[in-house]
C-alpha cells in the first residue's frame, strides 16, 4: 500500500511539474517526510493523502488509497490520552471553590474556566486535583500542557508546540503540519465529537490559549495564569485566594501529624498566618517542621515572625516564595516594577489611591495604571475601589529588593552583600 501510494504521489507531481519542495509548501508537510512517503520508507496517513489530493487535483485518487487507515495499517481512530500529572497528596480545602468547578460542566457546550491567583496560591494543584475528580465525565481522555516554562530554542512554549504534543498524543507517528493555524485545525478536526479535558497550566496571556481551544461542544478547557485572563473570550473567570485559617492548619497537621498540631493549636494557627496563609509557604515551612520531629512549632513561629529572618526561613530546598514572586515580578514593565517597590515602604494595611499617587509622584490616573497592572499580575490587590492591600509575603518580597538596591549603590562592599542577599532570597 505504500509503495503504490508512493509511486502515484510521485507521478502526479511529476506529471504536473511540481517540486518535493513545492509540494512540501502548499501541502505543509516537510520535504524530507514527503520524500519517504514518495519511496515507500514512510506509509501515508488520511490527512497527508487528503491534502495532497487537494493541491494535486487527484480528484480523490490519493484518498482512495489509503481511506481509513492510520501509519501502522490500522483503524485511524485517535487515542485517549491520559496526561493528567500526579495530583497533590495533601490537598485540602477549597470546597467553595471545587463546587463552583462542578457547576461549569456541561456536555451541550465547550467550557472554558481560566483560574487565576498570585504565585503560590496553589492554581495548579487546584485544576489537577479537581480535574483527577472528574476525568470519568471526559471518555475521550485529558491533555496537559505546563506553558509557563522555556521551549525547543529556550523561550517561552509556544502554542504551536503545545499543539504538536497534543497531536502526537492523539496521533502518534503521524506527521505535524508546519504552520500554527494548520496544527490548530487538525487539533479541532481530531476533537470533533469527543469530550476531552484540556488543563493549560501557567499561561501568561490569553493570546496563548485562542489556538489550543476546541470548537464542539463537551470538551472544557481549564487554565491556569498568575495574570487575569479577562482578554479570554467567553471564559469563567475564577480568581483563587489564600487559604482560610483552618484549612492551613489541616495541611500543615496532614504533613508533621495531627499529634504535634494538637500539642499546639495556638502555634499553629500563628504559624500559617505567618506564611500569609499561602498554600506553598505553608508547606515548605510544615515541610522543614516534619524533617525536624524535635522542634516545637512556636519555636519556628518566632523566626517566621522576625521580618530579617522571615524569607530565609521559607527558602526551602530551590523552591522558595520569592523566587515563585521573581517571577511575576520580572513580566512587569519597569514603571510598575518601580512602583512595586516605592509603595512596598508605605505603612499600613493597605493604602489609598492618593497615598499611592503621592508616593510614586504621578497623577491620579497614571498611578491607578500602574497599581492595577499590578493587580492583573497578582502581586497586589483591591479590596475597594480607589484601595490597595498587599500579601504580607508580596511585601516582604518587594522590600527585600529595596534593601538589594540600597546594598548595591554602598560600593563594592554593598555589592557583595547584595549579591548574598540575592542568593540567600531565591
Amino acid at each position: 500500500m505504500s509503495e503504490r501510494f508512493g509511486f502515484e504521489l510521485r507521478r502526479l507531481r511529476t506529471q504536473q511539474g511540481v517540486s518535493l519542495k513545492a509540494l512540501s509548501e502548499m501541502a505543509h508537510y516537510s520535504k524530507g517526510y514527503l520524500s519517504r512517503v514518495e519511496t515507500g520508507a514512510r506509509p501515508a496517513t488520511p490527512e497527508l493523502a487528503g491534502r495532497c489530493d487537494d493541491v494535486l487535483g487527484a480528484g480523490g485518487a490519493l484518498r482512495g488509497l489509503v481511506a481509513d487507515q492510520d501509519p501502522e495499517g490500522q483503524s485511524a481512530e485517535p487515542l485517549r490520552p491520559a496526561q493528567l500529572p500526579m495530583a497533590v497528596p495533601d490537598f485540602y480545602g477549597r470546597e467553595a471553590v471545587l463546587a463552583r468547578l462542578d457547576g461549569l460542566l456541561c456536555e451541550q457546550r465547550m467550557v472554558v474556566c481560566a483560574i487565576d491567583g498570585m504565585a503560590g496560591v496553589g492554581k495548579s494543584a487546584l485544576a489537577v486535583h479537581w480535574a483527577h475528580r472528574v476525568r470519568d465525565r471526559f471518555p475521550d481522555g485529558c491533555l496537559f500542557a505546563e506553558i509557563d516554562g522555556p521551549g525547543q530554542d529556550g523561550a517561552w512554549v509556544t502554542p504551536g508546540e503545545v499543539l504538536g504534543g497534543f497531536l502526537r498524543a492523539l496521533r502518534p507517528g503521524g506527521p505535524l503540519p508546519t504552520a500554527i493555524s494548520e496544527r490548530a485545525a487538525l487539533f479541532r478536526t481530531l476533537l470533533d465529537g469527543r469530550r476531552m479535558l484540556i488543563v493549560l497550566d501557567g499561561v501568561v496571556s490569553a493570546e496563548q490559549v485562542q489556538p489550543l481551544l476546541p470548537a464542539a461542544p463537551g470538551s472544557m478547557v481549564l487554565v491556569t495564569s498568575r495574570v487575569r485572563m479577562a482578554g479570554l473570550r467567553s471564559a469563567q473567570l475564577l480568581s483563587l485566594d489564600p487559604l482560610s485559617p483552618r484549612e492551613a492548619v489541616r495541611m500543615v497537621a496532614a504533613i508533621i501529624g495531627d499529634q504535634r498540631v494538637a500539642a499546639e493549636p495556638v502555634a499553629a494557627r500563628r504559624l500559617v498566618e505567618a506564611c500569609g496563609l499561602l498554600p506553598l509557604a505553608v508547606q515548605l515551612v510544615a515541610t522543614r517542621l516534619a524533617a525536624r520531629p524535635r522542634w516545637q512549632i512556636a519555636s519556628l513561629v518566632e523566626r517566621l515572625e522576625d521580618e530579617e529572618e522571615g524569607s530565609s526561613v521559607l527558602d526551602l530546598g530551590g523552591a522558595a516564595v520569592g523566587t515563585a514572586f521573581r517571577l511575576s515580578y520580572e513580566r512587569l514593565g519597569w514603571q510598575a516594577a518601580h512602583a512595586l517597590r516605592q509603595i512596598a515602604q508605605l505603612d499600613g494595611p493597605d493604602l489609598s489611591l492618593a497615598a499611592a499617587a503621592a508616593a510614586l509622584g504621578a497623577d491620579r490616573a497614571e498611578a491607578e495604571n500602574l497599581l492595577e497592572e499590578l493587580v492583573d499580575a497578582s502581586l497586589l490587590d483591591t479590596p475597594a475601589p480607589g484601595r490597595y492591600a498587599f500579601h504580607k509575603l508580596v511585601r516582604s518580597f518587594a522590600l527585600s529588593l529595596v534593601r538589594r538596591a540600597e546594598l548595591a549603590t554602598a560600593g563594592p562592599a554593598g555589592v557583595a552583600l547584595a549579591g548574598l542577599s540575592d542568593r540567600i532570597g531565591r
